[in-house]
């Protein structure tokens, strides 16, 4: 599809909707104010009309698109609105007061001074509106340049933010499987063997999705499973992980490692021991992802830069409609996260 050809023709088409609404603003009100001429001549008028204004309209195109490459707006808003105005309006009145000149005879009445000076006040007023259009629509431009300019900074500052959160949960995550898997090579050397592949799973999963935007939700959950089974060789039952996500949602996606680093964080902030264990729930409703776990927060956290989330939630702002929501309560802390 010919995208440049399709904006071609809407710009041709509001120009030329515009002319053809002057010139039948202008031959209303000759009916209103002249009803004693005929049709012929109003007829004519109108196709002078119409010629006349998509003359002097391209004209002012073609001043505007020649400043915009001598004087663009950046080298002054002011002097360039001024030369473009000025410029506008001697080109115009010289054509005004040509066509005056040429078509005098032409009309069944005399040309004064007050038609003429009518004349030159429309095409002032024409000159204005059409200048003016075109300043505000290259400021709006502008705007909507610096708004996708921020949204996209931000964005990106986001992203970095996210993979900074887990690249610092990363090497954490694995000094705590190193330590279990070292007592585990003493204890039980085939648990060891299979916490080792679990390990290597974890981190081929991360490698391979670390550059991805997005992955379906049963990617995930396939990864977390051998997360959760690492997690749960360390922590046994102190740990309770409950996954209740039906298949028809598991088509869909998510940003990678959202529920590592969700897990991590529940794992960071909170007591998980025999006495109190934490219970880590996941399920759907909603077009969201729930991630909810009983609050037993711990008095010290030392690894918490407390920015985790929000990175989250500003990533997922530029990703869904949908944003990621946190509830807490004196019971529980939850996590909603938009399905994509």
């Amino acid at each position: 599809m010919n995208y440049p050809l399709i904006r071609l023709i809407n710009k041709l088409n509001i120009k030329y909707v515009g002319i053809l609404l002057l010139a039948t603003i202008s031959l209303t009100a000759r009916l209103i104010l002249f009803p004693e001429f005929g049709w012929q001549l109003q007829l004519t008028i109108f196709i002078i009309s119409v010629i006349s204004i998509t003359i002097i309209w391209t004209m002012l195109e073609f001043i505007d698109s020649v400043l915009n490459r001598y004087m663009p707006y950046k080298q002054g808003v002011v002097r360039r609105i001024i030369l473009q105005v000025c410029i506008g309006l001697v080109c115009m009145y010289i054509y005004i007061s040509l066509l005056l000149f040429f078509l005098i005879d032409f009309f069944p009445f005399s040309i004064d001074k007050i038609l003429q000076t009518l004349a030159y006040v429309i095409v002032t007023l024409l000159i204005l509106a059409v200048n003016g259009g075109s300043v505000g629509a290259y400021f709006f431009q502008e705007w909507k340049k610096v708004i996708i300019k921020n949204e996209r900074l931000q964005k990106e500052r986001a992203l970095v933010q996210f993979d900074n959160l887990k690249n610092q949960l990363n090497p954490h995550f694995l000094f705590n499987s190193l330590t279990s898997l070292n007592s585990l090579i003493f204890e039980n050397q085939q648990l060891a063997s299979d916490f080792l592949q679990q390990l290597s799973k974890v981190f081929r999963y991360v490698l391979q999705n670390k550059d991805k935007e997005l992955v379906s939700l049963e990617t995930e959950l396939t990864f977390i499973e051998n997360y959760v089974s690492l997690l749960q060789t360390r922590f046994h039952e102190s740990l309770r992980i409950l996954i209740n996500i039906p298949p028809n949602d598991r088509s869909q996606q998510i940003v990678p490692v959202t529920l590592q680093i969700l897990i991590e964080n529940a794992i960071k902030h909170n007591i998980v021991n025999e006495q109190n264990p934490l219970t880590i729930h996941m399920f759907t409703a909603d077009s969201y992802l729930h991630i909810k776990n009983n609050l037993q927060r711990k008095s010290i956290i030392e690894t918490s830069n407390k920015l985790g989330l929000e990175n989250m939630k500003t990533l997922y702002s530029f990703l869904s409609k949908n944003q990621v929501e946190i509830l807490e309560n004196e019971l529980f802390f939850e996590v909603k996260i938009p399905l994509l």
